[in-house]
């Protein structure tokens, strides 16, 4: 804790996330990864709410320029300055702001230019907060801690390689093997060579 800082977890408690309906739905499914990854290093969880802000006064707000309206609400009111995210390639801002709207003391903004951008925004604080992306893969555990804090300021950040490569070993008999062991009968009905949904999920969350 200190001056300026936002209470992600403090005194047993955590700020509710909110994300806009109208936004992608990978950015509403990285907001619930979020809550997980907060829940593991804290053992806290924290709610998530869809367009409903809390009633106490601090919240993370999560959402993509241009396809969310709170976000948007922020920039066009001025209490969010997009400049040098807007319109960039899956560029993302992390900011702390006050009275950001009415009810509202401070908020913790992830703002994306895009959707990629926001879901990269998500899994970064999940990152700073001490979780793996190799968590499940590896087994890597969180670092806990009792609370979470979020220095105050502005920070952008966006890739400098616009398109990057992601290759797992798919050869037989290394993942054919593995994923009917994990995802294949008895885990996924009707799959029986184990490459589920929930398979790629767990793929895409460490992308």
């Amino acid at each position: 804790p200190g001056p300026g800082r936002f209470p992600l977890v403090a005194a047993g408690r955590a700020a509710t996330l909110v994300v806009s309906a109208r936004d992608f739905p990978g950015v509403r499914r990285a907001a619930g990864d979020l809550q997980a990854d907060i829940e593991r290093v804290t053992g806290v969880r924290p709610a998530l709410a869809v367009d409903r802000l809390p009633d106490r006064g601090e919240a993370v707000l999560i959402g993509t320029i241009g396809a969310s309206q709170l976000i948007d609400r922020l920039a066009g009111s001025g209490a969010l300055d997009v400049t040098g995210v807007q319109g960039r390639w899956e560029a993302f801002l992390h900011q702390v702001v006050t009275d950001p709207l009415p009810g509202l003391r401070r908020a913790f903004v992830i703002a994306g230019a895009d959707q990629r951008g926001t879901v990269f925004g998500v899994y970064d604080v999940s990152r700073e907060i001490g979780v793996s992306p190799w968590y499940w893969w590896d087994d890597v555990p969180p670092r806990r801690a009792a609370e979470l804090h979020v220095p105050p300021g502005r920070r952008i950040q966006a890739p400098k390689v616009r398109y990057r490569g992601f290759f797992i070993n798919d050869e037989n008999p290394a993942l054919g093997t593995w994923a009917p062991r994990y995802f294949g009968p008895g885990k996924a009905p009707g799959h029986p060579d184990g490459f589920t949904g929930a398979f790629y999920e767990k793929v895409f969350e460490t992308m």
